[in-house]
């Protein structure tokens, strides 16, 4: 029993050892365990912190991804847009590069070297070049004075030397040439004393004799020709005239200036006569023309008819709408311009549009935007001419209220495919200046139709506007010879003098005369009959 209680003892306690030994196991496997979680739940705790930086790194980075990717695409539709303007503009400047006097308003002057390429709009007639048969010559044969006609009878045989009888069978040769001579005359007037009271007296002298030394009328005369209408300058038409005369004159420039004021001061009474003229007429032409004064930019409008034409100068273009005193405020017929927004403006007017100048804009926009409206448009216009020349040849004075309406529809027919063209050419894009000027023109054609049928409407009414715009050919020659005028009076007195030779020429007259008369005192565009 002893023994069994021992044995049990130490069984027991054996036991509780391996127990304890089995629980210190347990705790160092729950330690370790443990020790193991916590490394790992540090690890992962590392791994998160990693993780979620490298979320916010990614977030970041498509955050600046999408935002470059908004501004890229932001940045080419700037680029669509800019390269869409840019295309605009380079079509601009081709369309400009492509414009001379034959397809805009600029003058002729501005051409350069380039010629521009004029397409006629004549038709064929079918004759062959030169004069038809019936056609009046113009060949140099004038009539020679007996006592300056050689008769040559000379002249002995050239086979055998023997004197040769002439009969009365002849061929002859003229010689056409100037002689310049100088006459200098002399007025005196004496003195005496009256017989009954004797009195002194002094006869006078003659209306052409009111200086010590003066020119006549024929000098005056081809130095105004030579200065006002040949726009030569004043130093060289004293030189000109110095060197015709053998220098037994010596001109000044002061006396051509003087020349000048005197012919514009007797040419004024005939400007007034032209304005009434051109106030009573029916169709007036008017234009305006830059023209440089005392360094400024200044205006001449030019008013003109068939037979008649003035110039007058002021510092606006419009100002001339706006004078009480002028032609404008008094004329009631029908005013023929090239679309100067101003001339609207007065309500006693009828307007009418000149064409020549649409024709120019037309082709324009055949050759810049070929378009085909502009084609049929300005074969429309040219057919619509013809068939009012024939018309007028048949002795008609208009059409039918029936034919005008058909040739309205088919101008109005054109304006709506011209339209039609325009809105397809824009369809999709936000730069259009390009197509500006064809909107412009389409808009001004269809608002303005009644003033562009004008000449279709009323026979009276031309095509174009060539009777007045001629006029400015006048004032450009003088200023591409002078540059411009010093001051407003010489202005003046050149629109004075160049509006009566305009109209002198007009009336197929001689411009020396006409300026001879004027000095003479006379009514330089009325015929001398005596």
């Amino acid at each position: 029993m002893g023994l069994l209680s021992l044995t049990s003892k130490q069984n027991y306690e054996r036991t509780i050892k391996d127990l304890r030994v089995r629980l210190n196991n347990e705790k160092n496997a729950h330690r370790n365990t443990i020790e193991l979680h916590e490394h790992e739940r540090s690890q992962w705790k590392k791994d998160e912190a990693r993780y979620l930086g490298n979320e916010k790194m990614y977030q970041k980075t498509i955050a600046d991804l999408t935002k470059q990717k908004e501004v890229n695409i932001e940045s080419h539709g700037e680029l669509l847009k800019r390269l869409e303007k840019l295309e605009d503009e380079n079509n601009i400047l081709k369309g400009r590069n492509k414009k001379d006097s034959s397809n805009s308003g600029k003058p002729p002057s501005t051409d350069g070297f380039k010629k521009p390429h004029v397409v006629s709009t004549r038709k064929k007639s079918g004759r062959k070049p030169g004069g038809v048969r019936g056609h009046t010559g113009h060949t140099l044969c004038p009539d020679v004075e007996e006592e300056n006609i050689t008769e040559i009878k000379e002249g002995v045989c050239s086979c055998c030397g023997g004197e040769i009888e002439f009969s009365d069978k002849y061929q002859s040769r003229k010689r056409v040439d100037i002689e310049i001579i100088v006459v200098k005359t002399e007025e005196r007037a004496y003195e005496g004393e009256c017989k009954s009271c004797h009195k002194p007296y002094r006869a006078e002298f003659s209306s052409q004799y009111k200086a010590p030394v003066q020119y006549g009328e024929n000098m005056s005369a081809l130095v105004a020709v030579l200065n006002e209408y040949g726009n030569v300058s004043d130093s060289k038409s004293a030189e000109i005239v110095s060197a015709l005369c053998n220098h037994e004159v010596n001109m000044s420039t002061g006396t051509v200036f003087n020349m000048r004021t005197k012919l514009a001061n007797n040419l004024m009474p005939t400007v007034e006569k032209i304005k009434q003229k051109l106030i009573d007429g029916e169709v007036l032409g008017v234009d305006e023309t830059g023209v440089h004064v005392n360094g400024n930019l200044n205006w001449v409008h030019i008013f003109a008819n068939e037979q008649y034409t003035i110039f007058e100068h002021s510092e606006k273009r419009g100002s001339h709408c706006k004078d009480e005193e002028g032609i404008l405020a008094f004329f009631i017929g029908i005013l023929l311009h090239d679309h100067f927004k101003s001339y609207y403006k007065t309500k006693t007017l009828t307007n009418a549009e000149c064409n020549q100048h649409i024709l120019r804009y037309l082709k324009a926009i055949i050759e810049i935007q070929n378009h085909s409206w502009a084609t049929e448009m300005s074969d429309f216009l040219l057919e619509a001419k013809r068939m009012k020349d024939e018309t007028v040849l048949a002795g008609r004075e208009g059409f039918s209220p029936e034919e005008y309406a058909r040739l309205e529809q088919q101008y109005i027919d054109i304006l709506d495919k011209g339209n039609k063209e325009y809105e397809e050419a824009i369809q999709g894009k936000k730069h259009i200046r390009f197509f500006n000027e064809e909107r412009r023109l389409l808009k001004r054609m269809r608002e303005y139709k009644d003033e562009h049928l004008r000449f279709l409407s009323k026979f009276v009414v031309p095509f174009g506007n060539n009777i007045s715009e001629q006029g400015a050919a006048f004032v450009k020659r003088k200023v591409k010879a002078a540059g411009g005028f010093r001051s407003k009076q010489g202005a003046a007195n050149h629109m004075v003098i160049i509006s009566v030779a305009a109209s002198a020429k007009k009336q197929k007259k001689n411009i020396f005369q006409v300026f001879k008369r004027a000095f003479e005192g006379k009514d330089p565009l009325q015929t001398d009959t005596s």
